[in-house]
């Protein structure tokens, strides 16, 4: 079940950051064209991730009523469905969500290609409600609006990160192309400006989120939770590395080794998505676990 539920909760987070991810670069690109050019390119991911996402965040409740009565067949109960739904912080919380899944999937598949702001806003409204079902929940007070309002921060700083590395690739494409070659430097050195800040808040906001949760229990290297929440920083930190080699060891070569400074530039970037993937996956479990 735990399994399960992980998997299912993975594939809600990982849809939601590459819709939010997507859209915020695309939005903050500063040509219109180039922003067409690859949100065509990326359409039919995109529209599949929003599909994918409803269904996964839809499935979520079901699956926290079958986990919480340790039995499958609560995902059918209507009475448990319900209870859990209306009377419980989690059920509230899914309900939020599941009206901005709504709301993505109307934006994304019925509305304008072209409005990537209002497509990075309704993404980021989805995106942030995750906050709101993790470990936060088990505290109270100011304390938990805090942790909630830090967690929101943290997922938003990764969504960009993390979803926008694909639009990053395209722009790195385009510039290939000398009529395109101005618009996609100037969009590339907007992504470099935000991506600063993003691993910025990223990286403060986790290293808070880490504090709230294991302070109060403290640190138990034997539990599985703070096994997997290592390896997850571990691999956070490697992620972070390949963007700084990217940023001030290959791209300043573009000039002088331009084949070899791209080619690494792609590698790293790709490596990237793939370990990030893998830290979503963690997260996908790490919520459904206990601290101590």
């Amino acid at each position: 079940m735990l399994t399960v539920f992980a998997l299912c909760r993975f594939l809600a987070f990982v849809t939601s950051v590459l819709l939010f991810g997507v859209s915020a670069m695309l939005a903050l690109s500063g040509s219109r064209s180039l922003s067409l050019s690859v949100e065509s390119g990326l359409r039919r991911a995109v529209r599949c991730a929003a599909i994918v996402g409803a269904g996964a965040v839809l499935c979520l409740l079901p699956l926290q009523a079958a986990s919480i009565a340790e039995d499958w067949s609560a995902m059918v109960d209507a009475d448990m469905l319900t209870t859990v739904a209306f009377q419980t912080q989690y059920g509230q919380a899914w309900c939020l969500r599941v009206l901005a899944v709504f709301c993505v999937l109307a934006v994304f598949l019925r509305g304008r290609s072209d409005n990537a702001r209002l497509r990075a806003v309704v993404a980021g409204l989805a995106l942030a409600p995750l906050g709101l079902t993790g470990h936060a929940a088990m505290q109270s007070g100011w304390v938990e609006v805090f942790h909630a309002a830090n967690d929101m921060l943290h997922g938003l700083a990764a969504g960009f990160w993390l979803g926008s590395l694909p639009v990053f690739l395209a722009f790195l494409q385009l510039w290939h192309e000398p009529a395109r070659r101005k618009d996609a430097t100037r969009a590339l050195m907007r992504f470099s400006t935000a991506g600063h800040v993003a691993v910025a808040v990223l990286l403060l906001s986790g290293a808070v989120n880490t504090w709230m949760i294991l302070w109060p229990a403290g640190v138990d290297l034997t539990s599985r939770y703070v096994q997997l929440l290592l390896i997850k920083v571990a691999i956070a930190l490697a992620m972070v590395a390949l963007a700084v080699i990217n940023r001030y060891r290959w791209i300043p070569s573009i000039r002088s080794r331009r084949d070899l400074a791209l080619s690494r530039i792609r590698r790293n970037t790709v490596l990237e998505l793939w370990a990030g993937g893998v830290v979503l996956l963690l997260v996908g479990f790490l919520g459904l676990l206990s601290p101590s």
